[in-house]
């Protein structure tokens, strides 16, 4: 069930991400692009019944075998998906045993991803400035 409801979600959030970035633009990035792939991943994961933390992982790692498609970085950002993504998960089930409660920890994931990806794109950014 959970490597289904990754590839799944997988896919849902490509498809969800590339709507953002047509409508809202780069700022989808570290706005609602990370919002949308936890509640993705965590919500149907949860109400399924599927291993929250390795939905995540997996996921991670489809997006990093993208990455590793796409990316110019290839390696160094299929390293960060895979390594993001299971700390984003990590950090909902650790929130979820502690406050018995999906929104609040999917709240958390959310906000440390898009500190993730803000730190990742100014860090991007200034390597290329250099």
């Amino acid at each position: 069930m959970t490597y289904v409801l990754a590839g799944l979600m997988a896919t849902l959030s490509f498809l969800l991400n590339r709507v953002a970035l047509r409508y809202i633009g780069i700022n989808a990035v570290i706005t609602c692009g990370p919002v949308l792939e936890e509640c993705a991943k965590t919500l149907l994961a949860y109400y399924l019944g599927a291993d929250i933390f390795y939905t995540h992982v997996l996921f991670g790692a489809i997006e990093a075998g993208y990455d590793l498609v796409t990316s110019k970085h290839r390696l160094v950002a299929a390293l960060i998906s895979i390594g993001g993504h299971s700390l984003f998960g990590l950090v909902t089930i650790m929130v979820l045993s502690v406050v018995a409660n999906i929104v609040v920890a999917l709240i958390s994931a959310a906000i440390l991803h898009v500190a993730g990806n803000i730190t990742v794109i100014m860090l991007s950014h200034r390597k290329d400035d250099v």
